[in-house]
């Protein structure tokens, strides 16, 4: 039995997670050129020994160059156009970013400071992340989104602000500390464990300034209307949060430093635990909150591609949950869509968070590439392609929304159109059009931290 036992394992053991398509040997640089010759079964042509003499020469002049920069500090900055904004808590803010990076004993140094500057309400905030091999700490005063995911783009929020009166993103100041460690336990199986203390301050809003003109511009508190009648009390959260993903199957190519993923045809599995800790540092906070999810993207070749995340969670206790730690519904108020397969184009950002015992999502969209409309002349000619799909979530018979939506996408090689009607509890709640970014303009996911 103890054979049979051990010899199943090591098939399995071997079918997914031994999954190294290509290895380099560290020596593979350091062979000489007899050596190569020796177990060449065909010698090389005149033109590949040429070919051979210049890739060597450029080599040899790449690893001179990276060793009289290596131990350097290397600095790239965000993007500009994110560095200064406007809402109504801060009035005109700066928000200056980078990181810097230096290789250190194989691995890479990464340090990145965030300065963030108030005009009208004159406060500072200063924060910064060092991270090395598996480990990461971070710290400082920052300004955060109630839902840690942040739903809202600040850019779009300062133009909603400026043009239309509409300040729907909503953020508290906070101190802070974490520490954090993540890796790959063995191929495919990543683990990612951390802590995180946050002393969070309401703030509210300080200006009422706008390009609107209209009679019902009415900016809201500062803070998710839909769920509090006033401002969140000052308060302390510790939060863990422990996080195990699984890809069976996953396919690596090993270099002598680092493997690199190159896929698998199985779906992605996710499963994260979180726990809010009464007493600890003085933290007021007590619940404990799970997720589970699956995704994948199907490729069926000539018929084009499926892409779906489904997801179940809930909490296990609620003695006290703040705002900021419910289950938020990734919503979307402005005219640009936002991340397809982790939000819904149509809903509110805060009136269906919850935290309830048992919910679930779901997000799929099918990109039928050339499947259609490779038969129809002009959308051929200009390499424009259908894509559909649905979105939802359901928490009970009150808090509930599915949306379905179809488009274009691939116009002018950047922009995405859909229309997206929705309905809510079981109820028709409305038709809108949606707007997606390609290349540099695209939507970039941001964590929060938690």
């Amino acid at each position: 039995m103890y054979i049979t036992t051990m010899t199943w394992r090591r098939s399995w053991r071997k079918k997914f997670f031994d999954r190294v398509l290509m290895k380099y040997d560290t020596a593979v640089n350091k062979k000489t050129k007899a050596y190569w010759d020796s177990i060449r079964p065909v010698p090389l042509e005149p033109e590949e020994k040429v070919n051979y003499i210049i890739r060597d020469s450029i080599y040899a002049a790449t690893k001179d160059s990276v060793k009289k920069v290596e131990g350097r500090w290397r600095f790239t900055h965000g993007p500009w156009w994110e560095m200064a904004g406007y809402n109504t808590v801060e009035g005109i803010d700066v928000n200056v970013w980078g990181t810097f990076r230096k290789r250190v004993g194989g691995s890479v140094l990464r340090l990145e400071p965030h300065v963030r500057y108030g005009f009208h309400n004159t406060r500072l905030n200063v924060w910064g992340t060092l991270s090395w091999k598996d480990w990461w700490v971070s710290g400082g005063k920052r300004i955060s989104q109630f839902n840690p995911e942040n739903p809202i783009r600040e850019t779009w929020n300062s133009i909603y602000t400026l043009l239309w009166g509409r300040n729907y993103m909503k953020i508290y100041q906070n101190y802070f500390g974490q520490l954090g460690w993540a890796k790959v336990l063995d191929n495919g199986l990543r683990l990612r464990v951390s802590g995180l203390y946050e002393d969070r301050l309401p703030l509210d809003n300080t200006t009422d300034y706008t390009w609107a003109k209209s009679s019902n511009t009415k900016f809201t508190p500062n803070y998710p209307v839909e769920k509090l009648g006033s401002n969140f009390l000052r308060h302390r959260a510790v939060v863990t949060n422990v996080g195990i993903t699984w890809q069976p199957g996953q396919r690596y190519v090993e270099f002598p430093e680092r493997k690199v993923a190159i896929g698998s045809r199985y779906p992605v599995f996710s499963l994260s635990y979180q726990k809010g800790w009464s007493g600890v540092l003085g933290s007021d906070v007590n619940f404990d909150k799970w997720r589970f999810s699956v995704s994948d993207d199907m490729n069926f070749r000539l018929a084009g591609r499926l892409s779906y995340r489904l997801g179940i969670g809930g909490f296990l206790n609620t003695n006290s949950v703040p705002i900021q730690d419910y289950q938020h519904f990734n919503g979307n108020q402005l005219f640009l869509a936002s991340e397809y397969l982790n939000s819904f184009q149509l809903a509110p950002y805060y009136a269906n968070s919850t935290t309830a015992s048992f919910y679930a999502t779901g997000h799929a969209e099918h990109h039928f590439n050339g499947f259609l409309t490779n038969k129809i002349p002009p959308f051929r000619q200009l390499n424009i392609f259908l894509v559909g799909g649905a979105n939802a979530f359901y928490v009970n018979s009150s808090n509930n929304y599915v949306e379905v939506f179809g488009g274009l996408e691939n116009i002018l090689k950047v922009f995405r159109v859909d229309v997206v009607s929705s309905w809510m509890a079981g109820h028709y709640y409305q038709t809108g059009v949606r707007l997606g970014l390609g290349g540099l303009l695209s939507w970039k996911q941001v964590s929060g931290g938690r």
